[in-house]
């Protein structure tokens, strides 16, 4: 009896010698997690919970091939409804997570400007898929990463279209006066006054939903184009129907952020038929590379938004980066090591239809403005400007 007692053990014992060790461990280890800053309530929810889609979509996939050497990898949900205030609050909270190495987003320039000086505190490397105001990158936060490119290349690609295509002399401008709204259309504005284009400009609140007092100004103004510099599609789309009321009919312009089929053409009820937008990306429909990713995407989401092929390529990035500065050892993952790794990113080829890197700044390298047309029910691509890194 005794005899097959010690024969049992030693079977026992083999058996878990066998077991590995490494995977074990790996096992054990606490998730590594992913931040994902954005407005997933309010207006720009529809753009912002598109994103986080594509987030979750890419994490899915990553941790299905292991995640980060064994370690799973966990998102954390930060929503910031796109108000500096609380991307201030939400910044705190992931920077005090010492299990999260890095962040998608956020979407909004002003918050990303109200919160970089947390996530620079705590060395937590961001990437945002959509915060185009040029100051974001020079402000000396190495924390800083964007995958699109800078107001600086899109107000005078759109200022170039303005003059070169539309042909107006004549143009009014209104921004919504937050960060991004006011820093686009100052750049469009300088550009078509170096170009000799009149202008006139005009500001509304995020929050209004009557129009009328801007758009008599503008009435007064007869404007040959109406340049909108706003971040809500939907808040674009009732201030069309109200101008189209008013008996306005200028030729209309917008920035990439209202290149939104429902909210905006479908939401104009007509009236944005023709209007030219703006766009930091090429269409991803028009990218082999990207098909599987729409496909799966619109399969279970429906139609995506602008920035959802940004977000699922600001995470692979992410998650490559992560795995880059793992190397052998997962446990040993840092912060630190996990900037290094995404500021070193070069030529990443993923679904965008160009190879990413980014400069010293963290802009991105490569990337070109293109100029779509509302046609019926979408936007059709008309022309692309190369982006020059500044």
């Amino acid at each position: 009896m005794r005899n097959r007692h010690v024969m049992w053990s030693l079977i026992l014992a083999a058996l878990i010698s066998l077991i590995p060790v490494g995977v074990s461990g790996q096992q054990r280890m606490a998730p590594v997690k992913i931040g994902a800053a954005g407005p997933f309530t309010g207006d720009l929810s529809k753009i912002g919970l598109d994103s986080l889609n594509a987030i979750y979509m890419a994490v899915d996939e990553a941790n299905a091939e292991g995640g980060v050497r064994g370690r799973k990898i966990e998102v954390v949900v930060a929503d910031d409804s796109g108000d500096p205030a609380k991307a201030v609050i939400v910044a705190e909270r992931l920077a005090m997570d010492r299990n999260v190495m890095g962040v998608i987003g956020p979407m909004n320039s002003s918050a990303v400007k109200a919160a970089l000086p947390i996530y620079q505190r705590v060395s937590l490397v961001l990437i945002s898929q959509s915060a185009t105001n040029p100051a974001l990158t020079e402000m000396g936060y190495r924390v800083m990463h964007r995958i699109c490119p800078r107001d600086d290349a899109q107000g005078p690609a759109a200022a170039k279209f303005i003059v070169e295509v539309a042909g107006a002399r004549n143009v009014y401008i209104i921004d919504d006066k937050s960060t991004y709204g006011q820093g686009l259309a100052d750049q469009v504005e300088a550009t078509l006054r170096a170009a000799g284009v009149t202008t006139a400009r005009g500001q509304i609140a995020p929050e209004d939903r009557d129009f009328s007092p801007i758009l008599t100004r503008v009435k007064a103004a007869k404007p040959d184009l109406l340049y909108l510099a706003l971040p809500s599609p939907s808040q674009a789309a009732a201030l069309i129907k109200q101008a189209t009321g008013l008996g306005l009919s200028p030729k209309l312009m917008g920035g990439d952020g209202l290149k939104e089929r429902d909210q905006l053409i479908a939401g104009a009820g007509g009236s944005a038929q023709g209007m030219w937008v703006t766009a930091i990306g090429r269409d991803i429909k028009e990218v082999p590379e990207a098909r599987e990713f729409i496909t799966r995407f619109e399969g279970k989401h429906g139609a995506m938004s602008i920035f959802s092929g940004q977000s699922y390529e600001a995470t692979k990035i992410l998650i490559e980066a992560m795995r880059k500065a793992a190397g052998d050892d997962p446990a040993g993952l840092s912060r630190q090591k996990v900037l290094e790794a995404v500021h070193s990113t070069r030529d990443y080829r993923g679904i965008l239809g160009f190879p990413v890197s980014f400069d010293s700044k963290g802009d991105v390298v490569g990337a070109s403005i293109y100029v779509f047309q509302v046609q019926k029910d979408d936007f059709v691509q008309v022309r692309e400007y190369p982006v020059e890194t500044k």
